[in-house]
């Protein structure tokens, strides 16, 4: 059981590092999705504590280890994040490259490990997911019709090609990442209720 588990979470991390690596093409764009996903993950980790089975032995409760300091780990860094975004802002002054996205995108996968949301994952992070398959339909599209389906790969990069505004693509994206923690801190609660 352990080996598949260690494969599992070595397919989730570099997923997911690429997958905040290739949303990291416009200002702004990766470290305002990185926030909203920071945001889900300290109101998981409070909720976790708050129904945790060490104190709160019930039908419904967590068997999590720490819920409150994940829910500091996903705290600072979404501070370090906000306050990043202050200068990544377009135009911008400092750039995140490949060391801070893949970065960011291993923490998120490992507060999604260790608070067992695993699953959830493809939702509190849907913007990364949306950009990645655009990336992959792009290239198997390529391969075997030799056509294009998109102007340009990632998604974000094909609306710049469309004429939208670098800003009206960041902003949209960010209210499309907000809807995917949206549906998944909801289902994260439905979870959680008696039936």
């Amino acid at each position: 059981m352990l080996p598949l588990f260690i494969l599992w979470a070595l397919f989730l991390i570099v997923g997911f590092s690429n997958a905040v690596n290739l949303t990291d093409g416009l200002d702004g764009l990766a470290t305002g999705a990185t926030i909203l996903s920071l945001v889900a993950y300290v109101i998981i980790g409070n909720w976790q504590l708050r129904q945790s089975c060490v104190s709160y032995l019930a039908t419904n409760c967590y068997t999590v280890r720490d819920p409150l300091d994940l829910a500091v780990v996903a705290s600072a860094v979404l501070g370090s994040c906000i306050a990043f975004l202050w200068f990544n802002a377009p135009p911008a002054k400092i750039f995140m490259g490949d060391t801070g996205s893949l970065a960011l995108g291993g923490l998120i996968v490992g507060l999604a490990i260790t608070t067992r949301t695993q699953l959830l994952l493809l939702l509190i992070g849907g913007l990364f997911v949306i950009i990645t398959l655009s990336v992959m339909i792009q290239i198997s599209s390529f391969r075997l019709t030799g056509k294009r389906v998109f102007r340009m790969a990632p998604l974000q990069h094909h609306f710049e090609l469309k004429g939208w505004a670098e800003t009206t693509i960041v902003i949209r994206f960010w209210i499309i990442q907000g809807l995917f923690v949206a549906i998944a801190i909801g289902l994260f609660y439905l979870e959680w209720m008696p039936r």
